[in-house]
């Protein structure tokens, strides 16, 4: 049953509030961990937090970061013609007259599609598959520097550039940067532009040229914690928590909506404190590896036993159906949600006449892995669908504002009566 104070809740979480937070979030740039627009974001939650009378604490660590600047594929010989193209994360740069080689193509970059092909001194050109999820393309482009190539391209099996990285993917913190022995530039384009190259490939051989400028290294980054102190066991908290850094792009969707949602929240359970705490937390650097998440988890060791629990919203403005994660699948982890946790959330929903589906997330764990590692139950709400994930195509005009007030809902009210149990 649905209390007269937890309608006043719902009524007055505003769905064009929310959405508005995007648009200015957006205005900074792209949220690269450690970058200048991510230290504006930053910024941004812990004032728009202050300004609805709450207490903000900004946790700074450093960690290693990649940060694209400018990155040109550009066809040299037999004829000219640049190529949009974006740097992988974590590749090598370049030098200014970039990285110059004959291209070619070697597949899906496989073990098996090198063998025969002497690409020493080459640039590779490689395709995305499409019915393996990942973001790592570590295999691929450590291949093709074990092979000799001077460079790697992937082209993508949709019609825009994905932003990809060369981590590993693991799920250990240590492990997410494994070497690549040379380290060469890769970068990233679209379907179409492949098939022109390979094509061109096809009747002739092509020079291109590789120019990757980008900052790589140690980079100060940030979680921001917003509070709103428990009424009776104000050492007890529950979290709200959603990565406010990008991978390459803008982000409107990925993340800004799980940050939007927070500030709405912050601004409505302000006005309505609970027996425990509440803690709105914008996680910094989960696009590399979730090491936000982690470097909470490890500062607040001693203190994790006061969490009751972790609500993680990641990529829930576009996308259909809302998934409430039951496992995160990492090639060398399985992080299982507690199955408490997950069937509250889908009470809460179904209270509210919404549908969420429970899953698994195949890409491994948001923010919401570390916690649950770390013994915190956490659930992560998710829309899996958004086909311009990770692409420059991640902008405002694709996120339904309505979506972001249903996964308030849901998440306001799991919160408020965790927060009052």
């Amino acid at each position: 049953m649905i209390h007269a104070i937890e309608n006043d809740i719902l009524r007055q979480i505003s769905a064009e509030k929310a959405f508005e937070h995007i648009e200015n979030i957006v205005k900074f740039g792209v949220r690269t961990a450690g970058s200048a627009a991510a230290q504006k974001t930053e910024a941004y939650f812990a004032k728009t937090c202050e300004s609805y009378g709450l207490h903000a604490i900004v946790e700074d660590f450093t960690e290693k970061c990649y940060e694209p600047i400018q990155t040109k594929l550009t066809v040299t010989s037999p004829f000219s013609k640049e190529i949009e193209c974006t740097a992988m994360m974590f590749g090598g740069i370049t030098k200014a007259e970039g990285t110059e080689g004959e291209l070619i193509f070697v597949g899906r970059g496989r073990e098996e599609d090198f063998q025969g092909k002497d690409v020493k001194g080459k640039i590779v050109l490689f395709e995305r598959n499409p019915d393996f999820s990942t973001d790592s393309f570590y295999s691929e482009v450590n291949l093709a520097s074990k092979n000799g190539a001077i460079g790697a391209i992937m082209a993508n099996y949709q019609p825009w550039p994905f932003n990809g990285t060369l981590e590993s993917g693991l799920f250990k913190g240590e492990d997410r940067l494994l070497p690549i022995d040379p380290l060469i530039p890769a970068g990233c384009i679209s379907s179409e532009s492949g098939q022109f190259l390979k094509n061109a490939l096809e009747k002739n051989a092509l020079t291109v040229n590789l120019f990757v400028d980008a900052i790589s290294g140690d980079r100060l980054t940030s979680n921001v914690r917003c509070l709103i102190p428990g009424t009776a066991f104000p050492n007890e908290r529950i979290i709200i928590c959603g990565h406010l850094d990008t991978e390459g792009n803008l982000g409107a969707n990925d993340n800004a909506s799980g940050l939007s949602i927070m500030l709405e929240l912050a601004r409505v359970l302000s006005e309505h404190p609970s027996k425990r705490t509440i803690e709105l937390l914008a996680i910094g650097c989960e696009e590399v590896s979730s090491m936000g998440s982690l470097d909470y988890c490890r500062r607040h060791a001693a203190d994790l036993k006061e969490i009751v629990c972790v609500l993680n919203i990641d990529m829930v403005g576009v996308g259909g159906d809302l998934h409430i994660i039951t496992e995160g699948r990492w090639p060398d982890r399985l992080i299982p949600t507690p199955d408490w946790l997950y069937l509250f959330v889908k009470a809460t929903a179904k209270e509210l006449n919404y549908k969420v589906k429970f899953d698994i997330c195949p890409l491994g764990t948001s923010d919401e892995g570390r916690f649950n590692d770390a013994g915190v139950p956490a659930v992560f709400f998710w829309k899996p669908g958004d086909e311009h994930y990770h692409s420059s195509l991640d902008v405002p005009e694709y996120v339904d504002p309505n979506n972001l007030k249903v996964v308030a809902e849901i998440a306001g009210l799991a919160a408020y009566r965790l927060a009052n149990r």
